[in-house]
């Protein structure tokens, strides 16, 4: 079974696919290490281990480099977070994943909000989006490449159930193998929204919101934690840095458990 045939199967299982979030080689790996099925990467994680700021502040050769990177590291499935695509042409969004696809990466989560504006591409035009890229992979070949479709409605200030219903029905009649849907945490819209659809739904851990059996029980099938692992990992370096800076002294370092990930030669 080749890798992105597994990833696809990962969504099928009883228990829902858990995915710790990646930002490059070395955060990859120790993922698979400590037992992760498969990985996806954090744009937010990348950009800001980058120094940057999360919305395309990274060019996609940028992307397509720690990517590959990554990918000569880690034996399990990869899922990479392309933000809109790093382009507002279609054709070149399509060349993208196209790139991504050759390299060998799973799947990919793609937006509906465009990071140079603050509302949602219209219903249609998205829809049509996800279609001309499932299209294209399964022209080149690809047609296990999993297509994540992210709906940022509820990170809006206003949005409805009935428009939720609305763009996951559209985005799975353009094909996509599953809807991403960061920031709802109501359980009862979550249990509709699962009772809707035919492909796997994924939702996104927050403070409160991280019991793994309870959203099972609601029909989720993926659960990620997006950029809070990414976040943790800065703020301990900022807080050692800064000890660090203050007081001149190693001591501090070392009370820590030996490190045991076993890196690549």
């Amino acid at each position: 079974m080749d890798q992105r045939t597994t990833f696809k199967a990962l969504h099928q299982n009883t228990s829902p696919l858990f995915i710790a979030n990646c930002w490059d080689p070395l955060s990859a790996l120790i993922i698979e290490q400590a037992g992760g099925k498969a990985v996806a990467t954090t744009s937010w994680g990348m950009s800001n281990h980058q120094g940057y700021k999360d919305g395309e502040q990274l060019t996609f050769d940028h992307v397509l480099q720690t990517v590959s990177a990554i990918l000569k590291v880690i034996t399990i499935p990869l899922s990479v977070d392309i933000e809109a695509g790093y382009s507002a042409d279609q054709n070149q969004i399509i060349k993208h994943i196209i790139q991504l696809a050759d390299l060998g990466v799973a799947g990919i989560n793609i937006e509906d909000k465009p990071s140079h504006q603050s509302s949602l591409r219209d219903i249609a035009s998205h829809q049509a989006l996800l279609q001309a890229i499932k299209q294209a992979l399964h022209h080149r070949g690809f047609k296990h490449f999993f297509i994540n479709a992210r709906c940022d409605l509820c990170l809006q200030p206003h949005w409805t159930e009935a428009t939720l219903h609305e763009r996951a029905l559209a985005y799975q009649t353009a094909g996509c193998d599953g809807f991403f849907i960061p920031g709802l945490t109501d359980t009862a819209m979550i249990k509709r929204l699962t009772a809707l659809l035919s492909i796997p739904v994924n939702v996104m851990l927050l403070p409160g919101f991280s019991d793994k059996q309870a959203l099972a029980e609601l029909g989720v099938k993926r659960i990620s934690s997006g950029n809070a692992l990414s976040d943790h990992v800065i703020a301990q370096q900022e807080s050692a840095t800064k000890k660090l800076l203050e007081e001149h002294t190693v001591e501090f370092l070392f009370e820590q458990p030996v490190l045991t990930t076993r890196l690549s030669s």
